[in-house]
């Protein structure tokens, strides 16, 4: 009996772990996808353009260049791709700060 006990103890603890780390921690709701990314990016205009958002920087004639497309398309797993001086990435869901930064950290550098 004392073995039921345990093994049902033990059963319930991988249950809520599992539940915990599948939880969607991303951000906070009461934020969009917009406001996120220009808190992690002041220094860049956030434009939103249909159902992306990206990331401009002013040229020398004022015209807004994009640097970066960030788009949110449940069908396709994450994908990073260079069109020209443009970076697209697409998720799968909405993406963190944490890992917006992660992977435009380096393209930003350049």
């Amino acid at each position: 009996m004392d073995k039921l006990i345990v093994i049902g103890i033990v059963l319930i603890f991988c249950i809520l772990m599992v539940i915990y780390t599948q939880r969607d921690t991303a951000s906070p709701k009461d934020k969009n996808l917009k406001e996120i990314v220009q808190d992690a990016y002041p220094e860049y205009k956030v434009i939103e353009k249909s159902t992306s958002i990206a990331i401009c920087k002013p040229n020398a004639r004022g015209v807004l260049d994009d640097l970066m497309i960030i788009r949110i398309d449940p069908e396709q797993k994450k994908n990073l791709r260079h069109s020209g001086t443009t970076l697209i990435a697409t998720y799968s869901k909405r993406p963190s700060i944490r890992e917006i930064t992660k992977d435009f950290d380096a393209f930003f550098k350049r």
